[in-house]
């Protein structure tokens, strides 16, 4: 399994007591990984990956300017909100991988409740990931190509004369 297929594992039942709200994973360069949709608009994923992905490089460029904090549990996080409705935006890391974990939410009562719930589903995630990453590690004998020679290679993409 893929980590596209564990957030659909993970979020699934995480996610399942939201009402008014979609919800994304997607990698840093805005390709999406796990899509829970309520909003009635048609949506373009990959727009809103886009979007989402552009929105938080742009406030991350933004807080570069902010003085050094030497904590580094801290994180930052992107809101834009109004009483009920609005975008949340959260990092996370999987080893190497960069990834936010995003949120677009109407209608809510409690908008404050929904955030510190993702946080809290987020918390849930690492500890998820914990358990699986020491069987996303791939052995020698899982690559399709592991018995091939550099010969067998180099026959492969070479260029045969008629």
């Amino acid at each position: 399994m893929n980590w596209e297929d564990h957030f659909n594992i993970f979020f699934k039942d995480e996610l399942s007591s939201f009402a008014n709200c979609s919800f994304f994973v997607f990698r840093e360069d805005g390709i999406p990984m796990f899509i829970k949709s309520d909003l009635t608009k048609e949506m373009d994923n990959n727009a809103i990956g886009a979007l989402m992905g552009g929105s938080w490089q742009a406030a991350n460029a933004l807080a570069s300017f902010l003085p050094k904090d030497d904590d580094k549990s801290r994180i930052f996080r992107f809101s834009f909100d109004t009483s009920e409705r609005g975008i949340y935006i959260l990092p996370f890391n999987i080893d190497d991988a960069s990834f936010i974990f995003g949120g677009i939410f109407f209608d809510e009562i409690n908008p404050g409740l929904m955030k510190s719930k993702m946080r809290q589903i987020l918390e849930k995630l690492n500890i998820y990931i914990k358990g699986v990453r020491p069987s996303m590690k791939k052995k020698k004998e899982d690559f399709l190509f592991n018995d091939i020679t550099d010969q067998e290679m180099d026959q492969l993409f070479s260029v045969k004369e008629a």
